[in-house]
């Protein structure tokens, strides 16, 4: 009953920072995605450990500020709990194969907080906060609210781009599990390949939330393609470098976009 306060009281708030805000905004648009993310390996122990993780997100952007929320469909199959669904990270668990809701995100970025055209650079600034509202009792969760800070660069070359982004994670204490709050980070680049499509690699580095493991490292390749009409497709494959990491992944997003309110293109 908690965890479901905490819940409506997030959506409410929320919901009143996107009405006011959306009264105030020069350009707004809405956005829907739904993606696929599969990850699977043993995590340096004997038995495999795949996960699926189907996320849901509506999101209301007004001139440069975002207010989203994601609903996602999780399944795990091992002896894991679900740490976080978006990194593939787990702690001991039930086994066997568990399904249902995973946990809801929040989310709010504030894009170009410092920005220049000419220099091709910008900066951005998000927060989110992932309510508990998983079954812990079947490893979907942990049941806790974790939330975290983070900060996103872009550096412009052409037809090429480098990004980074550093933040922290305020994890919550489940029961019977010390998880750390911990720093992470990553870093990239793309570059256009087509017209509506670019190509790119990131790489990520998070220490374990759980003391005494190995710090989650993990490498990605993806295409971005955004065709006429608001679409944007985005196909990926990952690999792992650490017993915390997945041994490799792979997954996809389907996302679209409507404009509201036309204003200065960002």
């Amino acid at each position: 009953m908690e965890r479901l306060g905490q819940l409506r009281l997030g959506l409410a708030l929320g919901g009143v920072l996107l009405v006011s805000a959306a009264y105030a905004a020069d350009t707004s648009a809405f956005r829907a995605s739904v993606g696929y993310d599969y990850t699977t390996g043993k995590y340096g122990g004997t038995q495999t450990i795949d996960e699926t993780y189907v996320p849901f997100t509506a999101a209301y952007e007004m001139n440069d500020v975002e207010l989203r929320v994601t609903v996602p469909y999780a399944s795990v199959s091992g002896p894991a709990t679900i740490i976080d669904g978006t990194t593939g990270e787990f702690a001991p668990g039930p086994g066997g194969t568990r399904s249902g809701l995973g946990d809801v995100v929040m989310g709010l970025s504030l894009y170009d907080l410092l920005r220049s055209s000419d220099a091709g650079f910008q900066l951005d600034a998000g927060a989110k906060v992932k309510f508990g509202t998983a079954d812990e009792s079947k490893g979907l969760g942990t049941g806790e609210t974790d939330y975290s800070l983070q900060m996103n660069g872009l550096q412009e070359f052409g037809p090429a781009a480098l990004f980074a982004t550093a933040g922290y994670i305020w994890r919550g204490s489940p029961t019977g599990l010390h998880l750390r709050s911990v720093a992470f980070g990553s870093i990239g680049g793309d570059v256009r390949v087509a017209d509506a499509a670019r190509a790119g690699v990131t790489y990520g580095y998070r220490p374990a939330a759980i003391s005494g493991f190995p710090a989650v490292q993990e490498a990605s390749m993806f295409l971005a393609f955004a065709p006429t009409g608001g679409l944007t497709l985005r196909p990926y494959v990952s690999v792992g470098f650490s017993d915390s990491s997945p041994s490799w992944g792979a997954g996809v997003s389907l996302g679209w976009k409507l404009r509201v309110h036309e204003g200065e293109e960002r």
